[in-house]
């Protein structure tokens, strides 16, 4: 399948790309895989310890590896072909039959989708051989049919309503084809007549493998290698918007019928595979991964958890907008240096006659597990939000076309949005895939995201649209930064890092600092955060909108990440009830909060409010006076009370917040250090917070609408510091990190550390007057 294309008339200059993979280890080679109109570019590998730059941001630096070679390439254009569906491999028939039998349900969510949409096609338009049934332009039912001399259409008239399900049957027998389309009865809701249409073809249909006919080798649901009945498509096309269950095919030998292929899709949901329960074999695999673990056609609402249903969830939900891998050619592949720093990097990319650039970037991490060789000596590991960057790659969310487009709050003007060259890259690409904010084009929740594909809002220099601040990596890399100018030595670990490896990717640190937005967490990486507070370690949860949703990562696709929402928490689209249990690993989706672990417990604090409206600043609180909290505000003004009153968004408290909340479950001994000084009627209350009757939701309305900076000793020996706010990083970088923000961080990352190299002091003499004493 080439990915090389031409770009659309007016298209304007334009450069962006990818790197495989997206997170790399020392010694890894990466594939960077580039997309240019222009007819050239030369390229250069850097690591961001700094990526922003905006007024009042600090310097922006870029620190060139000189170990990868820089270099021109040719420009080319290219595309993702995006678009699910299943594909079985030459599946054959036997040599002497009657006739054909193809069966299966099928449920359309967008019946006009613009384009024909193919629900089962075995048709070959070069040989003229096989079967395709598609809803038409129109949204009608029609079958192209194979005769060896041409193929004939067959028209239906029947037009499917949308999310109703259909039972489709087409018998070729010889000459005769009969098509019969029964709507299955939804609840007692009255269904519309079945249609039947039986008629005679202009020669016999062919679907017999011979040397010369193939039956057509592939099978393959929704979608066609038919560009039209008459002309084949190099690829897969006319996909379909909806969902199909139980397809048969079986073969007709006088007054038996024998099943061929059967296809059980309530079996290995986990999986990219589909299987043939016939006992043929014929199994298929699914690409671009589509939505499973969905209910079908039988589903009766007697069981809501597909891992312990018996039936309900034998449907697979297509669209033509799903990507899982944009597959796009390598342009060039770097060699990450064995002694490479942890951290961000990017191929910085720059067409070589001036008109257009990018940063593809990717992440380094500390290698893992780690060894005594691989072991740097830091204490202090910033662990980047990586399932976070996931579930926001290439949102779509300013599209008012789509209904999960966000109302960001009172006063905000769609029109009036910040359009950077990121943000205009991500609207003009959308070829690209969705996010896991996004609703389908049939208007189904999008509940995968992968990384194998541009991520637009990657980039180190990101200002998100609605904010109109960095957001993200963006806004992790001036953490980057503010460790590099303080001089303390760090690790970078990622969210994958800790779902994968556990609290041993942070054996090594006695310091775990969070990216400014961790939202997405497994629960092997949650765990990976209590488990490292059980043993001791200090966390310093520098973000807001934290520990919200649970997500769910596959092992053997490490690329993609699943999030199932709910009917709690704030939400650009719900899914259905019984369809809230991931289909990666059986567990249930939704709010951390709603399985009992929200993030009160762990980081003593919750999100609850958002808005995009300026930040205000923290105020200190009458317990923070006290002589045991005099470190926190050394070289601080005993005046200086207001903390954060600027940043890139306003002030420190802003964006998404949370708040401290003993009934919640916050930790009894936490302290609230200070508290923001009251938000505008820009900021709303989450959903979740709420009782009926749902009044006073707004900044002004509710004191519910705060974020609190909290400090609490753990049972282990260990500290928790939380600020409760995303703009916190924001409030950092301001004035090249010469604030008070920046000094109360410093603060508690030294005394955290102090404390930690003050504990090991202690052990090694103790051992030594065991030593002694023995």
């Amino acid at each position: 399948m080439s990915t090389i294309d031409t770009p659309p008339k007016d298209y304007p200059s334009e450069i962006t790309g990818y790197a495989e993979p997206w997170i790399a280890s020392p010694g890894d080679d990466v594939a960077i895989k580039v997309s240019c109109t222009e007819p050239e570019y030369s390229y250069r590998t850097v690591r961001v310890i700094q990526g922003v730059q905006e007024e009042h941001s600090p310097v922006k630096q870029l620190e060139e590896i000189s170990q990868i070679p820089t270099g021109v390439a040719p420009g080319r254009f290219q595309l993702a072909r995006s678009g699910s569906y299943a594909i079985v491999k030459r599946l054959s028939l036997p040599s002497s039959l009657d006739g054909v039998e193809v069966s299966l349900y099928f449920q359309a969510w967008l019946p006009q989708a613009g384009h024909s949409q193919a629900i089962i096609s075995n048709l070959n338009a070069e040989t003229k051989t096989g079967l395709a049934v598609l809803i038409n332009e129109s949204g009608l039912v029609e079958a192209w049919i194979g005769t060896g001399s041409g193929v004939d259409t067959v028209q239906t008239g029947f037009s499917p309503a949308r999310r109703r399900w259909i039972k489709l049957q087409v018998v070729l027998k010889g000459a005769e084809c009969s098509i019969t389309l029964q709507p299955v009865v939804y609840i007692v809701e009255k269904a519309p007549a079945a249609s039947s249409v039986q008629t005679t073809l202009a020669t016999p249909a062919v679907f017999v493998a011979t040397a010369s006919t193939p039956f057509s080798g592939d099978l393959l649901l929704a979608a066609t290698y038919a560009d039209s009945p008459t002309a084949a498509f190099p690829r897969a096309t006319h996909f379909f918007n909806g969902r199909i269950d139980s397809p048969t095919i079986s073969v007709l030998k006088g007054a038996a019928k024998i099943v061929v292929a059967k296809y059980d899709f309530s079996r290995n949901i986990s999986e990219d595979s589909i299987l043939d329960v016939s006992g043929n074999n014929f199994h298929g695999v699914l690409v671009n991964a589509p939505t499973r673990a969905v209910t079908g056609h039988d589903w009766n609402g007697g069981e809501s958890d597909w891992t312990k249903a018996k039936y309900g969830y034998g449907a697979i939900h297509f669209h033509e907008d799903d990507l899982d891998d944009a597959q796009w050619e390598t342009d060039f592949t770097i060699k990450i240096p064995q002694d490479a720093r942890s951290g961000i990097y990017s191929v910085e990319v720059k067409s070589t006659n001036g008109k257009t650039s990018d940063m593809i970037t990717f992440i380094v991490r500390t290698p893992m597990p780690q060894t005594p060789a691989t072991v740097t000596g830091a204490k202090v590991a910033l662990v980047l939000s990586t399932f976070t960057y996931l579930a926001y790659a290439n949102e779509q969310i300013s599209d008012p076309n789509r209904s999960s487009s966000i109302d960001a709050g009172p006063g905000f003007d769609h029109s009036s949005i910040k359009r950077t060259e990121d943000f205009n890259r991500l609207t003009r690409r959308r070829d690209v895939g969705l996010s896991n904010y996004d609703v389908h084009n049939d208007d189904s929740g999008t509940v995968f995201s992968s990384a194998k594909r541009p991520i637009l809002n990657l980039r180190p220099g990101y200002v998100m649209w609605a904010f109109e601040r960095p957001r993200e990596l963006s806004a992790d890399s001036m953490m980057i930064g503010f460790l590099e100018r303080h001089k303390i030595p760090y690790d970078i670990v990622t969210d994958h890092d800790l779902h994968f490896h556990g609290a041993a990717a942070l054996a090594p640190y006695n310091t775990v600092i969070t990216g400014s937005h961790p939202e997405y967490p497994t629960v092997e990486s949650y765990n990976a955060y209590e488990n490292f507070a059980r043993q001791g370690g200090n966390i310093m949860y520098l973000g807001g909108n934290g520990f919200y949703w649970v997500s769910a990562l596959d092992t053997a696709r490490p690329w993609r990440l699943e999030v199932r929402r709910g009917d709690q928490g704030v939400r650009t689209y719900t899914l259905p009830g019984p369809e809230r249990i991931m289909s990666l690993n059986g567990t249930q989706g939704g709010l951390w909060k709603s399985r009992g672990r929200s993030s009160h417990g762990l980081f003593g604090i919750s999100f609850c409010a958002e808005g995009v409206g300026p930040g205000v600043p923290f105020k200190r609180t009458e317990k923070s006076l006290a002589p045991e909290f005099a470190w926190m505000f050394k070289d601080m003004s005993p005046e200086e009370l207001l903390i954060g009153e600027h940043g890139l968004g306003g002030g420190a408290s802003g964006d998404e917040i949370d708040s401290f909340d003993i009934k919640c479950g916050s930790p009894t001994n936490g302290v609230v250090i200070a508290t923001s000084t009251g938000h505008p009627d820009a900021f709303g209350i989450v959903p979740e917070i709420t009782m009926f009757p749902i009044t006073k939701t707004l900044g002004t309305q509710t004191d519910e609408i705060r974020s609190d900076i909290v400090y609490y000793e753990t049972d282990a020996g260990g500290a928790v510091f939380s600020v409760g706010s995303i703009n916190w990083y924001c409030s950092l970088g301001w004035d090249d990190y010469n604030n008070n923000v920046a000094k109360l961080t410093e603060n508690v990352i030294r005394e955290f550390l102090a404390r930690a190299e003050n504990k090991n002091q202690q052990e090694e003499a103790r051992k030594e007057s065991v030593v002694v004493s023995s």
